[in-house]
């Protein structure tokens, strides 16, 4: 799905785009597309919550973590209840209010498990080693976030349009830390699926930034030819967010 977003931004003239995927279609189908992964994700993440032992640490985080998800899920069937019935999408719209709903509990989520993990004895480094990778990244992500966000919240428009649009970039960067660390903890198990599940949700993460990067600059830049850039990257976000969740489930026999 996520190349066929790709295609039509190199290829916006081809006849398939004209004939077949039209825009308003294209845009129907991206929008059911990632409610579909959302779906999926929240159902393998309340799946897992569920098949943990009530006294393992880490269930409590695993039940924030679906209800980020389910957050996510909600917002994004707002939008494609706006984009199949309309065929276009308000911003910001209510959905945006379980968007941002989501983020404090999938972070919460995220420090939780490195909680639980360093409780349940797992080797998983020095509070100085976290507290160090967490400052590298965060002035790393502040570096780039000032950089990139800049323009956006100096730019024409209005000021809630403005701010909101900077608000997940700085939030996935937020986000971002803990899943490092995560990540971190995880290379003592590396080659095998603790590894290779932690990876694989960073990565579905850092798509998930990356589209968010990418809706602001376009937006301020006027370039609406590249929103299928932005669809892509969201899909593939969605998709290494379910592939990760997989893994998790396999770990814990769910």
């Amino acid at each position: 799905m996520a190349s066929v977003f790709v295609l039509k931004a190199l290829m916006p003239d081809a006849v398939v785009f004209h004939d077949v995927l039209t825009e308003s279609r294209l845009l129907r189908l991206g929008g059911a597309t990632k409610l579909f992964y959302l779906g999926l994700a929240w159902w393998i993440a309340t799946r897992t919550a569920a098949a943990v032992d009530p006294s393992n640490p880490t269930r409590r985080p695993w039940h924030w973590l679906a209800y980020g998800l389910l957050c996510f899920a909600a917002g994004q069937a707002i939008l494609s209840t706006y984009q199949v019935v309309w065929g276009d999408s308000p911003y910001p719209s209510p959905g945006d209010v379980f968007f941002l709903a989501a983020y404090p509990l999938l972070i919460a989520a995220c420090f939780g498990l490195i909680r639980a993990y360093r409780d349940a004895g797992y080797p998983v480094g020095s509070t100085s080693e976290h507290v160090g990778l967490a400052g590298v990244a965060a002035a790393s992500f502040t570096w780039l976030g000032f950089r990139l966000l800049h323009p956006i919240l100096s730019g024409p428009g209005r000021l809630l349009e403005r701010v909101l649009t900077a608000s997940y970039p700085i939030l996935d960067f937020v986000l971002l830390i803990p899943i490092l660390i995560l990540l971190r903890i995880a290379t003592g198990f590396r080659g095998g699926r603790i590894f290779t599940a932690w990876a694989t949700l960073l990565a579905g993460i850092v798509c998930l930034c990356a589209g968010d990067i990418l809706y602001a600059y376009f937006a301020v830049m006027g370039q609406q030819g590249l929103d299928p850039l932005v669809d892509a990257t969201y899909v593939l976000a969605y998709l290494f967010v379910v592939s990760g969740l997989l893994e998790h489930r396999a770990l814990i026999g769910a």
